[in-house]
């Protein structure tokens, strides 16, 4: 994919040091809990509802329009990172006006939290796979269109049990993500060594521009992402349990004749004691 550098409008040129993220919004589990195989692999369904209050959230991923992505510049966020390779360090923005757009992106994240997980998604009972690339996944919707109040269901990955097959017990998991990453250049004020705007001749604070500049904000997460535990309002849950082993056919057929046999010695027994 090549990639796009997109220089925002009017409003997005002028200086908006006070410009923010205004959506917001919730995660929560569509089924948060259910009996499960051992051997199953489960998959993990939210559902995005925006806030009452939250701005209507308009993104397309394949870039271009009039705002880039969809996305108000009013909504960018104001504090980002950059990397600054002659120096090989990374340099953090306060103030900052996203004044050209390389990329505008959805991520979705999960906590290492739960005994899904073992709290360290290492050494687990399961794996989790992010849905990246099925149409259910957030992340593959080329358009979404919310207003304040309305919801989006989406696939947000399967766990899978290592070693083909989990131990039986109770398994839970709480925290996951919704975030919005924006990439491009990003005007601001000229620091200096000790941290204070530089200002020019007319006392006007001198800009600056960071070429390939990262920031982002969450949009929305599951209401347990912070508070862990089963006292949580928002769990998903899953059962796991073994299925019977199934007896093979033959087995069963062998099995029948067995009892067949052991009905007639029986009845020849009690025919001899009559």
């Amino acid at each position: 994919m090549s990639k796009l550098r997109i220089f925002v409008s009017t409003l997005a040129l002028v200086w908006l040091p006070n410009a923010q993220a205004a959506y917001s919004g919730s995660l929560s589990f569509v089924q948060p809990t259910g009996t499960v195989d051992v051997t199953d692999n489960i998959p993990v369904w939210l559902k995005l509802s925006l806030d009452a209050t939250s701005d209507p959230l308009v993104f397309s991923s394949v870039g271009g329009g009039n705002p880039p992505f969809g996305i108000n510049p009013a909504n960018y966020p104001t504090s980002f990172s950059y990397y600054d390779s002659g120096t090989s360090q990374s340099v953090y923005i306060n103030n900052g006006v996203l004044v050209a757009v390389d990329t505008i992106f959805l991520s979705t994240s999960i906590g290492c939290t739960g005994t899904f997980l073992a709290d360290g998604c290492s050494s687990a009972p399961y794996e989790f796979n992010f849905d990246t690339s099925s149409p259910d996944s957030i992340l593959t919707k080329q358009n979404i269109a919310l207003s304040p109040g309305d919801s989006l269901d989406y696939l947000l990955g399967t766990f899978t049990p290592n070693n083909g097959a989990a131990p039986a017990g109770n398994y839970e998991f709480y925290a996951s993500g919704l975030t919005m990453y924006f990439y491009g250049t990003v005007r601001a004020p000229k620091l200096d060594d000790n941290g204070a705007p530089v200002l020019d001749g007319n006392g006007d604070p001198v800009l600056v521009d960071f070429v390939n500049a990262e920031g982002s904000f969450e949009i929305a997460s599951t209401a347990c992402a912070v508070q862990t535990g089963p006292t949580c309002p928002d769990i998903f849950a899953r059962t796991a349990v073994a299925a019977p082993v199934p007896v093979p056919a033959a087995f069963w057929l062998f099995g029948s004749a067995m009892l067949g046999f052991v009905g007639y010695s029986r009845r020849g027994v009690s025919a001899r004691l009559v």
